[in-house]
C-alpha cells in the first residue's frame, strides 16, 4: 500500500471538508443575519480617511495629502430589507440613512465585493463591507465558555465590531478627493526647483561626476586681464586701463572715439 498517497489523500479530504464547512458556516451566518436584523438598527462605523499622492521624479519622492471623509460614528439605518437587489447585485442589507440609500455587503473567503459597488453610478448612497472572517473564530471561541446565543453574538458583532467593517463607497468621497488633489497641486507648485546634477544635458557636464573638486581644478585657468593703452582719436590723449573692458576718454568723456594701441605690461 502506498502510505504517502493515502496520507496525501486524507489531507486533501480534510482540507476540502474544512473548506466546505467554513463555507456552510458563512451561509448559515448570512441566513441568521436576516433573523436578527429588523426594520431598523443602529450600528457603529469606522472612520473613513483617504489619501492622494504624486511622485516627483526630480525629487525622487512621493508627496501625499490626506483627507477625512467621515469620522468614527454611529448611524441608524431604517426601512431595512435583506437580500435585495441594488444595481442588479443581490446585497445582504438595504436601508435608508436619512434620504440616502445604505448597503451592507457581507464578505468572506470566496465572496468578495463586486466591482460595481465600488463605483456606483448613483452617488447618493453609502456602502460598507462587513467581513465575517473574525466572526468564525469568535463563535468557536465562545462555544464552551459563553452562554450567549449565536444570534446575540451575531447582533453584537454587526452593531459594534469596527475592525470587520470597511467603507466601500461614501457620497462625499469624490468631492473631498478632488479638493485634496487641488491642495496637493498647490503644495507641489510652491516647491523650489531642485538642481539635477545627473542631467546629461547640464550646462556644466563635469557636475555629474562625483569627484567634482578634482575635475574643476584640472580645467584651464582663466587668463588675467592685461593693462592696455588706449588713445582718443578726437583729443589725442592716451591712458591705460584693463583690457578688454577699457574706459571712457578722461578728457571728452566718451568711449566712441577710443582705440587700443597696445599693452603697458609684457605678455606672460
Amino acid at each position: 500500500m502506498n502510505h504517502w498517497h493515502f496520507a496525501h489523500a486524507s489531507r486533501q479530504v480534510f482540507l476540502e471538508t474544512q473548506k466546505n464547512c467554513e463555507f456552510s458556516f458563512f451561509v448559515a451566518v448570512r441566513m441568521m443575519a436576516r433573523q436578527t436584523i429588523g426594520e431598523q438598527i443602529e450600528i457603529a462605523l469606522p472612520a473613513y480617511k483617504g489619501e492622494v499622492s504624486e511622485y516627483l521624479a526630480n525629487y525622487q519622492q512621493h508627496y501625499n495629502e490626506q483627507f477625512t471623509v467621515a469620522e468614527k460614528q454611529k448611524i441608524t439605518i431604517s426601512n431595512m430589507e435583506v437580500e435585495r437587489s441594488f444595481l442588479g447585485i443581490p446585497v445582504d442589507v438595504y436601508g435608508l440613512v436619512g434620504n440616502f440609500n445604505f448597503i451592507i455587503y457581507f464578505t468572506h473567503r470566496g465572496r468578495e465585493i463586486p466591482q460595481a459597488l465600488r463605483n456606483p453610478p448613483d452617488t447618493k448612497c453609502g456602502i460598507i463591507g462587513v467581513s465575517l472572517d473574525r466572526l468564525h473564530s469568535i463563535y468557536f471561541a465562545n462555544v464552551e465558555k459563553s452562554t450567549k446565543s449565536y444570534l446575540t453574538i451575531l447582533n453584537n458583532f454587526l452593531v459594534n465590531d469596527l475592525a470587520s467593517k470597511q467603507w466601500i463607497f461614501h457620497p462625499r468621497f469624490r468631492r473631498l478627493e478632488k479638493l485634496a488633489k487641488l491642495k496637493l497641486a498647490e503644495k507641489v507648485k510652491d516647491l523650489k526647483p531642485r538642481p539635477n546634477f545627473g542631467n546629461k544635458e547640464s550646462k556644466y557636464p563635469f557636475e555629474k561626476h562625483a569627484d567634482f573638486g578634482r575635475l574643476s581644478s584640472e580645467l584651464p585657468a582663466k587668463k588675467p586681464k592685461r593693462l592696455a593703452v588706449f588713445e582718443c582719436v578726437m583729443c589725442a590723449i592716451q591712458w591705460q586701463d584693463l583690457s578688454p573692458g577699457g574706459s571712457v576718454c578722461p578728457t571728452c568723456k566718451s568711449l566712441l572715439y577710443r582705440r587700443k594701441i597696445g599693452y603697458a605690461d609684457p605678455e606672460n
